[in-house]
């Protein structure tokens, strides 16, 4: 047996070792699904489409990945590259109330800094009817203040202002950005109350499809997110482990099970990597 020969077999036996392993458990994603999301006391038993970020992938939509930050019981969420704070989730709704990130750590400033215009990805989220934007002005001219509808706000020089709903925005300040915030909350309110208004957040509903994620989980799957379809999928501890819901059944041997899983393990994990 030559060199080369003897390589070419000990990289098949690799592979074999390796494919067994991979294909051993084909429920692997029945098992690994069975987590709901808990941080704190106000976030608990939160589902698909959420998931932890500690969940693996195809657990939960791509658009609803949750932190926990344990010491403070603090849940974020990521939505078109800005952080929210996750104060509340109403999954019988699929409402939840979101707070920018930078809102919450500018520690009582009254004008938000340094923030972009908050923005959804529309195709999964929208904002519920229950909302107003106001839009807060920086770099604005004294010659600006007048007659404009401006409250200002902070404590620097800068020129900071709070534009509300119904006043016409004025061309001459440096920069601009829109804050959501919930439609009972501005109001008249006084510009050292706004802070309230802010750590208020908005109401915002997501549109992914609860129905078919109810059906999987009646007929005793856990559902999940199949990467190659961009859809809810349903994990089955039986075969054919992966489907729209599982099959009744008393169960299955584990030679059924290996055999049947070698063919989902290999397509679907291919598209979750």
């Amino acid at each position: 047996m030559n060199s080369q020969t003897f390589s070419l077999l000990i990289i098949i036996l690799l592979l074999l070792i390796q494919s067994h392993n991979a294909f051993s458990n084909p429920s692997e994603f029945y098992d690994t699904c069975n987590n709901t999301f808990n941080c704190g006391n106000n976030i608990t038993q939160i589902g698909y489409p959420f998931r932890g970020s500690n969940d693996p992938p195809y657990c939960g939509h791509p658009s609803f990945v949750l932190t926990c930050d344990d010491p403070n019981n603090v849940t974020t969420l990521d939505i078109m590259s800005t952080t929210y704070r996750v104060m509340e989730i109403h999954p019988a709704s699929q409402t939840m109330r979101i707070v920018s990130e930078d809102v919450m750590e500018e520690n009582g400033t009254n004008c938000p800094r340094e923030m972009a215009n908050a923005t959804l990805d529309h195709s999964v989220f929208d904002y519920s009817g229950t909302y107003v934007n106001l839009t807060f002005l920086y770099g604005c001219p004294e010659s600006t203040i007048m007659g404009s509808g401006l409250i200002p706000c902070g404590d620097d020089d800068d020129g900071a202002y709070v534009l509300f709903p119904g006043n016409q925005v004025p061309g001459n300040c440096r920069d601009s950005v829109i804050v959501p915030v919930l439609g009972n909350g501005p109001g008249p309110v006084s510009d050292t109350g706004l802070d309230g208004v802010f750590r208020q957040g908005v109401e915002i509903t997501w549109k992914i499809d609860g129905e078919a994620c109810g059906g999987c989980m009646e007929s005793n799957g856990r559902c999940g997110f199949n990467f190659e379809t961009n859809k809810m999928t349903c994990f089955c501890r039986d075969p054919p482990f992966i489907s729209d819901v599982c099959p009744m059944v008393s169960g299955a041997s584990d030679g059924n099970r290996r055999s049947s899983g070698m063919y989902i393990n290999i397509n679907f994990l291919c598209n979750v990597v």
